[in-house]
């Protein structure tokens, strides 16, 4: 082959090499500047999470944690991070002893894919849908007959919280928060998330943030957080 055909042949080579990752990154999602880049300077963020593999092969993580046969499927990669070694965001969404939304491990769409997408960029905290603090809609657009009504300007009403605070990143998992009129920040408006925690709920009930019945109150304790006149 003449020097030339070879020199060909390598701008060939580079060009389907570039088109191909062109490809393979137009298909995938970028996490780069994302919480979820935590790679080395000048490496791969893929390669935190994931080991190189066949094109249309299943995904391999790079790991997973040891002596924990409760998670499978994706909860082990994001357990290796999220049980309070690397991160301590989202460490209490594996402590089993506090309601949580269910989820079928192992099986896609269904583990923690359900409502996150790990790769996503654009909505906070990875949620696969945005809405903030009305995420439950996008699967709950009812609960039923009783339902409390959201994207009420709690204040307004004369219902601020005597309690407000929900932190179980700081070991606080009692409070009924209100929330900006978008859901994404603290504010005066009652979303579903107000009353409800998709991680970290009051053991026994229905992903509370508060009790929702006592044995010794005449009113519940979920509503005389905020409407204390009743």
């Amino acid at each position: 082959m003449s020097g030339f055909a070879r020199g060909a042949a390598a701008i060939v080579v580079v060009f389907l090499l570039a088109v191909g990752a062109e490809i393979v990154l137009a298909r995938s999602k970028d996490v780069s500047g994302t919480d979820h880049d935590v790679a080395t300077p000048g490496v791969s963020p893929c390669v935190s999470c994931h080991l190189p593999r066949d094109e249309g092969a299943d995904v391999l993580w790079a790991g997973d944690p040891i002596g924990n046969s409760a998670f499978s499927g994706l909860k082990p990669l994001c357990y290796s991070c999220h049980d309070g070694t690397v991160t301590a965001v989202g460490s209490y969404a594996f402590d089993y002893s506090r309601p949580m939304h269910p989820g079928v491990a192992g099986v896609k769409g269904e583990d923690c894919d359900r409502c996150h997408d790990p790769h996503g960029t654009e909505n906070d905290r990875f949620l696969r849908v945005a809405g903030g603090a009305n995420f439950c809609q996008s699967c709950h657009p009812e609960a039923g007959p009783g339902d409390h009504p959201i994207n009420v300007n709690a204040i307004a009403e004369g219902a601020d919280p005597k309690d407000g605070t929900w932190d179980p990143t700081h070991g606080d998992f009692n409070g009924t928060r209100l929330w900006n009129s978008e859901g994404n920040a603290p504010g005066n408006f009652v979303k579903c998330m107000t009353c409800h925690a998709t991680h970290g709920g009051v053991p026994g009930t229905q992903f509370n943030t508060m009790d929702f019945e006592s044995s010794h109150e005449s009113f519940l304790p979920l509503c005389l957080n905020c409407h204390s006149g009743l």
